[in-house]
């Protein structure tokens, strides 16, 4: 505002002097600094409530899941038939190949061995 001297030196003010200007404006920002202090808190809670319920979302779905994976890898362990893992027919594979050693240049020698053993594997296929 303004503020006058008058003839006879008296100083008339018109209103707030600078001073309290500048204590209003410290004052106004102050409050707005402090709004916006209490919606960033406000923000912050919302948010970490938010990302708590999103967490034990994540943790029940994986749960979930891993549970349905278990279960559906024991059902199809079931279902499967295991593989043998001891050689099949050991004995007629090594025959055969003694055979053809013995006789490089007579291998049709051999071939009775050979036919044995292709039953020898079949019936291991089949049963």
């Amino acid at each position: 505002m303004g503020s006058t001297e008058s003839s006879e030196g008296r100083r008339v003010s018109f209103g707030v002097d600078e001073e309290e200007r500048v204590r209003v404006l410290q004052g106004v920002r102050a409050r707005e600094l402090e709004s916006r202090e209490a919606e960033l808190r406000r923000r912050d809670t919302f948010y970490k409530e938010q990302l708590g319920r999103i967490e034990r979302k994540n943790a029940e779905m994986y749960k979930l899941s891993s549970q349905q994976f278990h279960e559906a890898a024991s059902k199809m362990e079931s279902t499967i038939k295991p593989r043998r893992v001891e050689p099949i027919c050991s004995g007629l594979q090594a025959q055969i190949l003694h055979c053809y050693r013995d006789r490089p240049h007579e291998v049709l020698l051999c071939s009775d061995l050979v036919k044995a053993y292709q039953r020898c594997v079949s019936a291991a296929h089949k049963g």
